[in-house]
């Protein structure tokens, strides 16, 4: 899956979990929020640290579930390692459903490269979500 749209995101939420994901978490972004309070019935840890939920989802998808991590794009540069030593390495892709911003001086530079940064590690496994830069 590799999507860069703009979505309804209780849609997005209802469409991964019909593709099998059942296990969530991240860091919170407002910019998700829609789609962090759609997520019921299924696990749903709130990480501190965007690396930190990559290992959580790495945990997650070795006892058998799929997983899903949610950041925001500012986040990404945090789990480049983990990713590409960790995830990559042993064929463990968790979806990223990553909260676009790139509108604010302090999401500018992130918000132009964030797809390269997915393309150069070789990860496909993403929906970037278009959204409003400044929610609140």
């Amino acid at each position: 899956m590799r999507k860069d749209i703009r979505y309804n995101q209780v849609d997005m939420y209802y469409e991964i979990i019909s593709e099998g994901y059942n296990f969530f978490t991240g860091v919170p972004d407002s910019g998700l929020k829609e789609f962090i309070k759609s997520i019921d019935g299924f696990e749903n840890i709130i990480a501190t640290h965007e690396s930190q939920s990559v290992g959580i989802a790495v945990g997650a998808e070795l006892a058998g579930k799929k997983a899903c991590i949610y950041l925001q794009n500012s986040g990404l540069g945090n789990i480049v390692n983990p990713i590409t030593s960790l995830c990559i390495p042993f064929d463990i892709f968790p979806l990223l459903v990553i909260g676009h911003r790139h509108t604010l001086p302090q999401h500018k530079v992130m918000g132009e490269i964030d797809k390269d940064i997915l393309d150069i590690m070789g990860y496909n496994n993403y929906i970037i979500v278009h959204g409003d830069n400044n929610v609140k």
